[in-house]
């Protein structure tokens, strides 16, 4: 019978040895699937007096491409950040309510302290909520105040319920580490099939004020085959909205940001050597490039100068953060990316519309700082390193 397409899903995990399929420890929902194998097709042309040019026709050596677009998930986004580097982990705080709670509380009570400013879940399931700290007292159990929201909590939490601070992540190049391959499933409305060993190749983060902030991933890897057993199982975190968007450039925030695209590209092979099978002998990903395409209201000249005046050392940084409440959409999850040195490389003024603006593109050059020409950091509840 036909079969409905919109059944069908994405599941992931990260290979611990290249083109050994994984079963999915995650599940990614997705607003677009593309998953095709593809063989190099050998033609055999030879001079058989006749009138054909194609004589024969077989199956070479394979590989797989995939292209997945989705919601910037505060817990997917990671998973397209690898394109950058390597992971590092700043854990949260992990500690419990020494006493219970009433709505509309504005402080609480804690056995481990909480730094300032630190945004913390507070419980679980129906009545897990979100809030920003102040200074903490005490000496164990430690007072924590509520700074936002203003009006305190929403909720009454019973004692020794957990309170966690958010984990931050941490994205920056390193030549000495070698990029993570993941194992993809896409169940494609009939049955589950297995690509192993997909490396990322393309990663582009998109933000518009008026959308959901979007990220497109293309992966490179090997021949797929059918995998049986799996179940999927979503979670649900509000995604990034684009209205959180916000930029910083020429040393100062700025609010003359429309649109922000990040394209973050390495050239990815699929290497055939001779290993006898029709599947590569590896997936191999080169150096990385890292561009933005970035369009402002363009009421002064701020932003036009940096293109004019070649100013590299302004770093340019988006960082987009929800906010801090009760509901899924309000766990103060933040994405920070970071160009500490930028190459402002096109600058054009733009009065086609009802409002002039400027278009610019940026591109990011080698630096220490970064450890190379870009980085991102990504705050969320995600406590394992990507």
């Amino acid at each position: 019978m036909t079969l409905l397409g919109r059944s069908g899903y994405v599941g992931l995990a990260k290979e611990v040895t290249q083109g050994t399929w994984v079963t999915p420890a995650y599940f990614l929902p997705c607003t677009k699937i593309d998953f095709e194998t593809v063989y190099d097709q050998l033609q055999d042309l030879s001079y058989r007096s006749n009138d054909s040019n194609l004589q024969g026709l077989y199956q070479g050596p394979g590989s797989s491409t995939v292209d997945l677009e989705f919601p910037a998930y505060p817990d997917s986004i990671g998973y397209a950040l690898r394109i950058i580097g390597p992971d590092t982990v700043t854990a949260g705080v992990s500690t419990t309510l020494s006493a219970s709670t009433t709505a509309g509380a504005t402080s609480i009570s804690v056995a481990a302290t909480i730094p300032t400013g630190s945004t913390i879940m507070i419980d679980t399931g129906v009545k897990v909520e979100y809030a920003t700290t102040g200074v903490a007292t005490g000496s164990g159990p430690y007072t924590i105040p509520i700074v936002t929201p203003a009006a305190g909590l929403t909720y009454a939490h019973n004692s020794s319920v957990a309170v966690l601070t958010q984990t931050t992540h941490t994205f920056k190049q390193s030549v000495s580490t070698l990029k993570p391959t993941y194992s993809l499933t896409e169940f494609n409305a009939l049955e589950d099939w297995g690509y192993p060993g997909c490396m990322l190749s393309d990663v582009s983060i998109k933000v518009d004020p008026k959308a959901i902030c979007t990220i497109d991933a293309k992966f490179t890897g090997w021949i797929p085959t059918v995998q049986t057993g799996i179940t999927a199982a979503f979670s649900e975190p509000a995604p990034l909205l684009g209205w959180q968007f916000g930029m910083t450039n020429a040393g100062a925030s700025s609010t003359r940001g429309l649109t922000y695209t990040m394209d973050l590209k390495r050239p990815t092979e699929a290497i055939h050597a001779s290993n006898g099978t029709q599947q590569p002998r590896e997936v191999f990903s080169g150096v990385l490039d890292a561009d933005v395409s970035y369009s402002a209201i363009y009421e002064n000249d701020t932003d036009y100068n940096l293109y004019l005046q070649a100013l590299q050392g302004n770093p340019t940084s988006m960082t987009m953060t929800q906010p801090v409440g009760a509901g899924v959409d309000a766990g103060g999850c933040s994405l920070t990316l970071t160009t500490t040195v930028p190459a402002w490389t096109k600058g054009k003024p733009d009065i086609s519309g009802t409002y002039a603006k400027a278009d610019f593109t940026i591109s990011g050059i080698y630096n220490g700082t970064d450890s190379g020409s870009v980085q991102a950091i990504l705050k969320n509840w995600t406590t394992a390193a990507y």
